[in-house]
């Protein structure tokens, strides 16, 4: 037995589930990703599992999806533009969205693996909201990525329905993975969707000025801290961010740092 409850099985599995991801080991594409989230839901033991490529803003979801479920494969394949207000039932999940682990990735721009009731505690996960009108699940597990830029990620979210939450095991299981299954996800989607993504808006570069709080914004400080560094009214600082976001064509604060990190990591 491993640590923290890792066994020898779960060493070969893991081993195989490496493998499946190594270049040149298997073509990138759906047949792959079936293959890699079978393999993940014999080693976490969940009730189902998929993988996303997801845009979150504050009004829409925009998903590429592939899934398996109970046993069963599926593909949705193109650009599902889920609006908030048309999808009343998705209202109490847009309430917390912020607030719950699916927007880790979206909130510190770094890969993650998290489930819900480790956060929240399975009494906390039970009775939340989210779950209770909502997931209606007994936990929920995701590893992501960013990838896109402007509040785009990679997702693989597993779920069960039944039985206990997701332990330390799986956890540290999907943890182990985490440094090895980027490639292979972002191989796959561009392989299936990649010239059916629709076109990104043209994007109008920021003023310096908007730059210049953008920076501060990315380094935590609030409206109010902003115009006092800058010496500007918070009103304005709110003006400089709207504008900011219509320009790069993005929804949020949290986006907007992302275009920024993106643009400052590609310029090297």
């Amino acid at each position: 037995m491993g640590p923290r409850g890792v066994g020898s099985d779960d060493i070969v599995l893991l081993r195989d589930i490496i493998d499946l991801t190594r270049s040149g080991q298997h073509r990138p594409g759906r047949n792959t990703v079936f293959e890699l989230l079978d393999r993940l839901e014999r080693l976490i033991g969940s009730d189902w599992i998929n993988f996303q490529d997801c845009h979150v803003g504050p009004r829409w979801w925009r998903t590429w999806v592939q899934f398996t479920s109970h046993g069963e494969s599926g593909w949705v394949c193109g650009d599902e533009l889920v609006e908030i207000d048309s999808a009343p039932e998705l209202e109490v999940l847009k309430r917390y969205w912020w607030q719950l682990d699916c927007s880790l990735v979206d909130r510190t721009g770094r890969p993650c693996v998290s489930s819900s009731c480790a956060s929240l505690g399975g009494r906390g996960w039970a009775e939340h909201p989210a779950n209770v009108e909502y997931l209606r699940g007994i936990d929920e597990l995701l590893l992501a990525y960013p990838h896109g830029g402007s509040g785009g990620s990679l997702r693989i979210l597993a779920g069960r329905d039944e039985g206990g939450p997701f332990a330390e095991r799986e956890r540290v299981l999907m943890e182990l993975l985490l440094p090895h299954l980027q490639p292979l996800l972002a191989d796959s989607l561009a392989e299936e969707v990649g010239p059916t993504r629709p076109p990104v808006r043209e994007q109008v570069p920021p003023t310096a000025r908007q730059r210049e709080i953008l920076h501060l914004v990315a380094a935590g400080m609030s409206n109010r801290q902003v115009g006092r560094q800058l010496g500007l009214s918070e009103n304005t600082v709110r003006k400089h961010l709207e504008n900011v976001y219509a320009r790069i064509d993005v929804q949020s604060r949290t986006e907007a740092v992302a275009w920024l990190r993106d643009l400052e990591a590609a310029a090297g």
